[in-house]
């Protein structure tokens, strides 16, 4: 006699749709690291003398000089998955907190892989340097923090409305334009970058928000503040980057935090000073595009009532 497979359960496979694609999402997210060969940055308080070729494997890449792609390889993994479950569900009704947890999975798994490589090389826990938890301690809470905002950026860019999808994108606009220059440094190597590198991080973030703020619109009128939003996140989130990076990179400073908050303040201002310029590109891009996408729209509704009739 036969024996006849039971149906499978269909909220099962409703699950699982989504769940793959925050897996997806997530791992997308930390490639380029990966695709570079994933081997943890030369760390100052390593317990033995190595070679940066001999650093072992890390799923993140665990330095504060690799702060901010840190920051982004982790939030783009949300967005990612974001904007996939947004437009799979324009097409069929799919749960979005299966793509969360996926996206969570992922984090956690790399967060405890790098760590755990992180503690036994830095000698936690076996009296070595005391600096050694408090950096420890310090990547943790900052890892920790992408990871929620990941979640963050995830629930933004899955939501069905245009407009808070669009905001989601543009605030992360700039660490996507950090994940792409990974993504080309893991191909090309570090040594001898492309010539076009340097004007990619600026001009790339600002094609980016021009593009979403075209797709968003400006009806209803509540839209404007994701506009205002975009532009103000090309410019203000660059030279935050570069104000936290380079007081996180003051090796001079021997870890004293508050002087390196100073030293970020300090040179905040003088950096927001310098990358206006993408800024004016974003916004010609928005205004050019939505003109475009109106005239078009307009002239698409005459002959639609034209064939109605």
């Amino acid at each position: 006699m036969t024996e006849i497979s039971p149906p499978v359960d269909a909220p099962a496979r409703a699950r699982a749709l989504p769940f793959a694609i925050g897996v997806g999402g997530g791992v997308l997210g930390i490639l380029p690291w990966l695709i570079g060969g994933g081997v943890l940055p030369l760390q100052n308080l390593w317990a033995t003398s190595t070679m940066p070729e001999d650093m072992p494997f890390a799923l993140l890449p665990l330095s504060q000089y690799y702060a901010t792609l840190l920051f982004s390889l982790l939030l783009l993994g949300g967005v990612f998955a974001g904007i996939a479950v947004h437009f799979v569900a324009r097409r069929k009704a799919v749960a979005a907190w299966p793509a969360a947890l996926g996206v969570l999975l992922v984090h956690v798994i790399a967060v405890l892989q790098s760590f755990a490589v992180l503690a036994g090389g830095v000698g936690l826990g076996r009296g070595g340097d005391s600096r050694a938890m408090v950096y420890f301690a310090g990547l943790l809470g900052g890892v920790v923090a992408a990871v929620l905002l990941a979640q963050l950026g995830f629930w933004m860019t899955s939501r069905r409305s245009v407009g808070v999808v669009a905001l989601g994108v543009v605030l992360a606009a700039v660490p996507f334009g950090d994940w792409v220059s990974r993504c080309i440094l893991s191909v090309t190597g570090e040594a001898f970058p492309p010539v076009f590198m340097p004007y990619l991080s600026p001009w790339l973030p600002a094609m980016v928000v021009g593009a979403a703020l075209v797709w968003c619109g400006v009806r209803p009128a509540w839209r404007i503040v994701v506009w205002v939003v975009g532009l103000l996140a090309v410019w203000v989130v660059p030279a935050l980057f570069t104000a936290i990076q380079y007081g996180l990179g003051m090796r001079v400073l021997d870890g004293d935090v508050p002087e390196m908050m100073r030293a970020s303040v300090g040179v905040f201002p003088m950096v927001l000073a310098e990358v206006w310029r993408p800024v004016i590109v974003a916004l010609a891009i928005a205004v050019v595009g939505t003109v475009v996408r109106m005239v078009i729209e307009r002239d698409r509704t005459p002959a639609a009532s034209a064939h109605v009739e």
